[in-house]
């Protein structure tokens, strides 16, 4: 009987122990791994980034290497121009603007840093009594905006005949009724040339209230090349603008998902590279033939588009961007948890040890976390 007792009171202290052990483990074991994670940047889980340094976005038009004069050079001899008439489609865009503030003093215009060209015409809104760039009208919005185009031909840099064969992309009103928007698209002979675009907000009564524009502007459609040459060039050219080696199963041409316009490769799907067609203007007046291409990687993707004569990169473009922007949040922490939260407010993890006592853990104060990304 003696015996019996002492194996009990020993079987019960090694069940106390163990329990006590397995406490001791589930609050220091987390705590364990985060305090590696911050020492080495990674724990349980490893963290992506998505920075390359040695693959910067890019942009032929604003980049200062030596010998792209030679580019630029042949790709105004390509549609028969030179300095010369570039800097006549310049002097446009200066007399439209003159022009426009002849009516509305007030206007203000903004030009982006690639091109130069005439991006955000705007009235002045901090006057006491704002100038819309256009009266009141009725008719569609997106007519509306096409009809400012051709107003200001020198400003938006194209004729009336290719304001008018712009395309309607949107045309709609806010559900309130108060602001509305149109959106006009480029393409020539079919193809979307890269980012021609032009786009405005509206008053309730019809009045425009501002303009991007984003139009290849001095271009004669007809001057320019329609031979986009092979795109499977095109892609093995971005291939090696990014240093990346194509799988050879991801080379070949899918032919039941790719159209005239877009070149789908490999077996298809949601992560197939992919080529299109589009013009790509280098300067007013001046467009070639170019193929933007689409490369996933296991954790970055890249948008490349290289020149569809000689593979030169034109522009690229890291799609896959790291959170940056800090956030706070008021939270109930839990120092030793994981992810630095507790269970609840009144966190008792482990535990209750056993349910019959009701035992409740005791309430605890929310705390601020700053946190970037899901870091």
């Amino acid at each position: 009987m003696q015996n019996s007792s002492i194996r009990d009171t020993r079987f019960g202290l090694l069940i106390t122990l163990f329990t006590l052990g397995l406490v001791t483990a589930l609050i220091f074991i987390p705590s364990h791994f985060r305090s590696e994670a911050g020492n080495t940047g990674e724990g349980l889980f490893t963290r992506t980034n998505s920075a390359d340094p040695s693959l910067p976005n890019y942009d032929i038009r604003t980049a200062k290497e030596v010998g792209l004069d030679e580019f630029f050079s042949s790709a105004r001899q390509a549609v028969r121009k030179d300095a010369a008439l570039i800097a006549d489609v310049r002097d446009g865009f200066v007399r439209g603007e003159e022009d426009l503030r002849s009516r509305i003093p007030t206007v203000k215009v903004e030009y982006n840093e690639d091109i130069r060209t005439p991006e955000v015409i705007t009235p002045d809104v901090w006057k006491a009594n704002i100038e819309w760039l256009t009266p009141p009208s009725s008719l569609r919005r997106a007519e509306i905006l096409r009809n400012f185009v051709k107003e200001n031909n020198s400003l938006a840099g194209v004729d009336d005949a290719q304001a008018d064969a712009l395309t309607v992309l949107s045309d709609y009103t806010n559900p309130d009724g108060n602001l509305s928007y149109a959106h006009l698209e480029q393409r020539i002979n079919g193809v979307p040339v890269f980012r021609g675009e032009v786009k405005a907000g509206f008053t309730k009564d019809g009045r425009i209230i501002r303009v991007i524009n984003n139009l290849a502007p001095g271009l004669d459609y007809e001057s320019l090349s329609t031979d986009f040459r092979n795109p499977t060039d095109a892609l093995k050219a971005a291939a090696r603008h990014i240093n990346f080696e194509l799988p050879s199963t991801e080379v070949s041409r899918n032919d039941a998902a790719s159209t005239d316009l877009k070149t789908v490769f490999g077996r298809g799907g949601d992560w197939a590279s992919t080529a299109e067609k589009m013009y790509f203007p280098t300067e007013p007046g001046v467009a070639v033939p170019a193929w933007r291409v689409l490369i996933w990687q296991p954790v970055n993707a890249y948008y490349v588009i290289v020149d569809a004569a000689s593979g030169t990169m034109l522009w690229r473009k890291n799609i896959s961007e790291d959170q940056t922007q800090a956030a706070t949040y008021n939270v109930y922490r839990n120092a030793n948890a994981y992810i630095d939260v507790a269970d609840s407010p009144a966190p008792l993890s482990p535990g209750p040890i056993d349910p019959t006592l009701g035992t409740q853990g005791a309430i605890i104060s929310r705390a601020n976390v700053t946190l970037i990304g899901n870091e």
